[in-house]
């Protein structure tokens, strides 16, 4: 059987181009079996019709963040390969990306200004940001090493080589993502490298997977309806557990809350395990679900 991605090949010029899957999802999936490091398989609410690969577990929690961040539109994994000629070397880097994502320009400038990942993601968008133009953003997660302490280093010319050849590799990587981040930038997109040391280690993020249980439930558009009304009547802001309660109480409201927040229809601060006096908001809604409010709006007229 023929296991191979069907691709098609974008010209960027400049001796550069960029493979994408015919099909629109993983230009590859190497979440095989075959790898010695921990990988995943991954169904996303915001990814319709495609089975995610995340390579290492670091990605895997990038993938979790995104599904709950409510500045998140949509996203893919591996989802193109770019090739460009090497710097001051013959020959090709090829660059397959982890992830891309589309997102308001207001989420790029939090990265930007050296806000860490899990905390961009996490919080709700400025009011602005629903004027924003949205743009594709590329990412780059990279995972701390786990094994990086038992590796020998010895004095015999065999550790010595080893050391170099991995020193000449983690160089080449840098200048590889550095030209990488250029042609990005000068095609209109941008690039960010997620460091797991910085971005995802020092916050507490085990509670993200029991909310994300909640993403795929059948929840009735109503149900966005009233918990927009009710925040309307509290000026915008209200607490996890009042929403609760207005949207059904119990385990059913709990879900409801959830999977609103997973839709974007309203924000929950997840930054730590939402407990009863756990703010909640009213963002501002991006792309098509602005197209909701206006059809509510258009109802009560």
């Amino acid at each position: 059987m023929d296991t191979r991605i069907e691709r098609v090949r974008i010209d960027w010029g400049d001796d550069c181009w960029m493979y994408r899957a015919t099909d629109g999802g993983p230009i590859r999936f190497g979440a095989n079996g075959r790898k010695r490091n921990t990988t995943h398989i991954y169904n996303s609410a915001k990814v319709a019709n495609h089975i995610l690969p995340a390579e290492s577990d670091a990605e895997f929690q990038v993938m979790q963040l995104l599904d709950l961040s409510t500045s998140i539109l949509t996203y893919m994994a591996q989802p193109h390969t770019l090739v460009f000629p090497r710097v001051r070397r013959r020959g090709k880097w090829r660059y397959t990306s982890d992830l891309e994502v589309l997102v308001p320009r207001w989420f790029v400038r939090q990265l930007d200004d050296d806000v860490p990942f899990a905390v961009a993601a996490l919080k709700m968008p400025q009011r602005r940001a629903a004027a924003d133009d949205l743009v594709r953003l590329v990412l780059e997660v990279k995972g701390a090493s786990r094994y990086a302490d038992l590796r020998r280093r010895g004095n015999d010319p065999e550790d010595i080589a080893k050391s170099r050849k991995r020193a000449d590799e983690k160089k080449d990587y840098e200048a590889k993502l550095q030209r990488a981040n250029e042609i990005y930038r000068a095609h209109g997109y941008f690039f960010h490298v997620v460091e797991e040391m910085k971005d995802l280690r020092p916050f507490d993020l085990r509670h993200l997977p029991s909310v994300l249980m909640d993403d795929t439930a059948k929840i009735p558009r109503r149900l966005s309806e009233v918990a927009w009304r009710y925040l309307q009547r509290r000026d915008g802001v209200a607490t996890y557990g009042e929403m609760i309660e207005v949207l059904g109480g119990g385990p059913t409201g709990r879900e409801a809350a959830n999977c609103l927040h997973a839709k974007g229809h309203i924000w929950i601060d997840l930054s730590q395990n939402p407990r009863p006096l756990t703010k909640v908001a009213m963002p501002p809604l991006l792309g098509s679900r602005q197209n909701l409010l206006a059809m509510m709006a258009h109802e009560e007229a």
